[in-house]
């Protein structure tokens, strides 16, 4: 289940590899986490940020948080 969006970092620029969250704050609306996206890029622009779902675990454990393009 789909529970937001959050702000990941890629350590590695653009090149394939595992995204980071760059804090546990999960926004709403995917035009929350963009707006944050671009406060940030003003201060550091030479950072990889993405926005990324984030899911709920079905069983009910740990939320599962992945990034997408």
């Amino acid at each position: 289940m789909l529970i937001g969006f959050s702000l990941f970092v890629s350590s590695c620029g653009f090149d394939a590899c595992e995204a980071l969250p760059v804090s546990e704050r999960i926004y709403q609306t995917e035009q929350q986490c963009q707006q944050m996206l671009s406060r940030l890029q003003a201060r550091r622009p030479t950072a990889v940020l993405m926005c990324g779902e984030v899911y709920r675990d079905e069983d009910g454990g740990d939320g599962n948080q992945s990034a997408s393009d």
